[in-house]
């Protein structure tokens, strides 16, 4: 299994899954799949018996997911752990809110399956560990009866990026301040609200990837329209007091291009 590939698909079946679609995160399950935690003997064997809980816990509970990362470890030839960290709000339906930092533990094997007559190597969970997030008394996470309740709010734009470590991150586009060039254009550094990561991906791809909200004012710079306070020949302030060039070839353009994002993120 690819490391690269087998990272990417745990960030997105779980933020899937938080986002309220399950059905990616239940197409991976081995069979005999077994779940761990949160609470102290929360022990779950089986897709079946993981596929009817998930379906209707999904309902019961809406959940803002924040930034993601990972660390891999690889097990043998077919196998690969997978560790997301990550902080977690469940949105209770009295109105109340908890927040919780969390770790998952996704063991992935790779196995060998029969589909139209041809078998075909597929990724597949064999086991999913959370730990750190309530402690066993009253807790509501995640399988205990909860009234219904439903989710109303637009997913938010998530952002991929792969670290220098063999680790991976999923970020929520809006956490993103800037993006700056480093090591001759060869990798990135990103500045969240709270932190600088640094990555391995270039700016150029970056850009091709998500232009659709992140601008690029720089050919070493990205920059999340939305922070952008003010704007003049041939410069950018942003939020937090940085400022960033725009060459005097790119300003127009790039004049342009903050002007629409403004227009069609106005609030009616």
């Amino acid at each position: 299994m690819k490391q690269k590939e087998i990272s990417a698909l745990s960030l997105e079946v779980v933020s899937q899954f938080f986002d309220g679609t399950p059905g990616p995160l239940i197409e991976h399950l081995s069979e005999n799949v077994l779940w761990l935690g949160p609470r102290d003997g929360q022990f779950l064997r089986g897709k079946d018996v993981l596929c009817s809980i998930m379906q209707g816990w999904q309902e019961k509970i809406v959940y803002t997911l924040g930034n993601m990362s990972t660390q891999i470890s690889p097990v043998g030839k077919k196998g690969m752990n997978i560790v997301l960290f990550y902080d977690i709000l469940a949105h209770l339906p009295e109105g109340t809110s908890v927040v919780s930092r969390q770790r998952t533990l996704l063991a992935w094997e790779e196995q060998r399956l029969q589909t139209n007559d041809e078998e075909e190597s597929v990724p597949r969970l064999t086991m999913i560990m959370i730990s750190n997030t309530f402690s066993s008394e009253g807790s509501r996470f995640p399988f205990d009866e909860l009234p219904a309740r439903t989710k109303t709010a637009e997913l938010p734009k998530r952002i991929l990026v792969r670290g220098m470590k063999d680790e991976s991150h999923y970020l929520d586009a809006d956490s993103v301040i800037y993006i700056e060039s480093t090591d001759s254009s060869h990798h990135s550094l990103i500045h969240t609200e709270n932190k600088v990561i640094p990555c391995l991906d270039k700016v150029t791809s970056l850009a091709e990837r998500y232009g659709d909200c992140l601008l690029r004012c720089h050919a070493s710079y990205l920059v999340n329209p939305f922070y952008v306070r003010s704007l003049k020949r041939f410069s950018l302030t942003l939020s937090d007091g940085t400022v960033l060039p725009v060459p005097e070839k790119k300003y127009t353009a790039f004049k342009r291009m903050l002007n629409n994002w403004a227009e069609n993120h106005r609030r009616p």
